[in-house]
């Protein structure tokens, strides 16, 4: 009996240790906009990329390097769960007026880049892995456009060697009077979650002066690019971590709100705001809590 209290007592002590928030101090500031994922904080830099590794420590920096390209600017980046990242560019090739180009540029968990490939009028502004390893990608045809060509599909899914998969969402399926996405640096727009993709629309719209700003949507799919629903986020709040479990949270400067799907609302969470919410690893919110350091908050499934 004493055996079994003591080995009882043991186990608590390690739910307890497991519960707690855990912290990691980075080598250099991070002053810049940044992106959390799979582990890896991801510091865009000028068109460039900086990435630290789940210690803290200074990896490397990325440039993209596009034959025959000019102008090449890191619009968005993702990090696979083994170190490989993904960055959605936009470019202008030489000689042809400054046409702006998209593409993807690859590179190995040692920061050597391995391949592009070219998304042509299609300009991926965020990307993220899937579990298979495929990249999926947030896009639009730029200002170039106006207006949409053949109800653009913005939503769209490549192999690692850059065949496309499927392409999603029309345009034709949100409202006509502003575009749903547009460029936005840093933080998260697209995320896949098991067997879910999700993607904010709205949050970093173009849209044209004087009209109102369209409500926020969150939108999911299976990865077979099936729609699983709409969510009406509101005006103000856009999502900011995007758990394991499926949840959904945001912060404002006193309060942390999970967003309850069934009444599309945000609803006060019993979590102490711990900073500026990066993104979420796992059922743990990530927090910039100093200019070098990160914490993660469990919340539970």
């Amino acid at each position: 009996m004493r055996l079994s209290l003591l080995f009882f007592a043991a186990a608590l002590c390690q739910l307890a240790i497991a519960a707690e928030p855990r912290e990691v101090y980075y080598a250099d500031l991070l002053t810049s906009a940044m992106s959390y994922d799979n582990g890896f904080l991801l510091v865009y830099d000028i068109g460039d990329l900086n990435v630290f590794g789940p210690d803290g420590s200074h990896l490397f920096d990325l440039t993209a390097r596009i034959e025959g390209g000019e102008l090449i600017k890191v619009e968005g980046a993702a990090a696979d769960t083994d170190g490989a990242i993904a960055a959605a560019v936009d470019f202008a090739m030489e000689g042809t007026s400054r046409r702006v180009h998209g593409g993807i540029v690859m590179f190995e968990p040692s920061g050597r880049q391995v391949r592009f490939f070219d998304t042509g009028e299609y300009l991926p502004l965020k990307v993220a892995f899937g579990p298979d390893h495929t990249i999926w990608t947030l896009g639009w045809p730029g200002s170039q456009s106006e207006p949409w060509g053949n109800d653009f599909r913005l939503l769209q899914n490549f192999s690692q060697e850059g065949k496309g998969l499927g392409a999603y969402l029309p345009r034709s399926s949100f409202r006509a009077e502003a575009d749903p996405i547009g460029q936005f640096l840093g933080g998260w727009e697209l995320h896949v979650i098991g067997d879910r993709v999700g993607a904010v629309f709205y949050r970093s719209s173009v849209h044209r002066a004087g009209q109102p700003m369209p409500s926020m949507l969150w939108v999911e799919t299976d990865l077979k690019g099936k729609e699983l629903g709409r969510w009406n986020l509101g005006y103000e709040c856009p999502p900011e971590a995007f758990t394991a479990s499926g949840a959904l949270y945001t912060s404002t400067p006193n309060v942390m709100s999970i967003f309850d799907r069934k009444a599309q609302t945000w609803r006060r969470a019993a979590i102490p705001r711990d900073g500026f919410l990066l993104g979420a690893d796992g059922d743990s919110l990530v927090f910039l809590i100093r200019p070098n350091r990160l914490r993660w908050v469990p919340v539970g499934k």
